[in-house]
């Protein structure tokens, strides 16, 4: 039987009522990822499946509260990417691709929805601005919408971006502690606020669009110095 159609076909029997246990999930992933080393754990809110290959690991969570499953990819103890699945076979398959291999790009083609080819080609090239950039594409959690305008703008392109707490700003290089704002928080339905100081309650919120917008004229207002000329952005957000 096919990996593929075994996994399918044994996922739904390794539950009940809807509930993965930590035996059946270690199952799944021992018979998916064969010569892999697996580690399990038992949290109150998850259970944790993480096979590991040379320099390549997948950790598959059981979410209890949710019924789904976190899949995070990880390369040279860098973070690749996290998806959200509701299949166990999708889960114990893209774990087995990646291990087993297969380069960025044929693991994209073989599961699109986890796609880290951005991620992958600036962890290789060793540009960390960018290597910020796409692990943020790939992972906006409060930031969707703003993140993929915000690439496409050169001005905060080249610009450090992080986050703390729910919030996000940009450096001028990966190693400046000093952060000259300003600050953009996701509002909800899209919409995002922008402050030069976090202890001030916005009271104005943007699209995405006009957030990036409002972020360069109170970069240009502040006098944020820009990074060095050597970094240049891409033009385009993906790998």
């Amino acid at each position: 039987m096919a990996l593929a159609t075994y996994l399918r076909w044994a996922a739904p029997r390794l539950s009940w009522d809807g509930v993965i246990d930590i035996e059946g999930l270690r199952a799944a992933l021992a018979t998916a990822c064969p010569d892999s080393e697996i580690e399990t754990l038992d949290w109150p809110r998850s259970i944790v499946g993480t096979a590991r290959r040379d320099d390549r690991a997948v950790a598959v969570h059981w979410l209890r509260d949710r019924s789904v499953f976190e899949v995070r990819f990880r390369w040279r103890n860098r973070f690749m990417n996290r998806v959200i699945r509701t299949d166990l076979a999708d889960a114990t398959g893209s774990a087995a691709t990646w291990l087993g291999g297969a380069t960025p790009r044929e693991f994209a083609t073989a599961w699109p929805f986890a796609d880290f080819v951005g991620v992958a080609n600036a962890l290789e090239s060793g540009d960390r601005i960018e290597y910020a950039w796409q692990t943020y594409r790939v992972d906006p959690r409060h930031h969707r919408g703003f993140i993929e305008a915000a690439m496409r703008e050169p001005r905060l392109r080249e610009m450090f971006p992080f986050t703390s707490m729910w919030w996000m700003s940009f450096r001028p290089t990966a190693d400046e502690f000093r952060v000259p704002g300003p600050w953009v928080r996701a509002a909800g339905d899209g919409r995002f606020t922008v402050v030069v100081d976090r202890r001030v309650e916005p009271v104005i919120d943007y699209d995405a669009a006009e957030a990036v917008q409002v972020c360069v004229a109170e970069m240009d207002r502040l006098g944020v110095v820009r990074p060095p000329s050597e970094h240049r952005p891409p033009t385009e957000c993906g790998g």
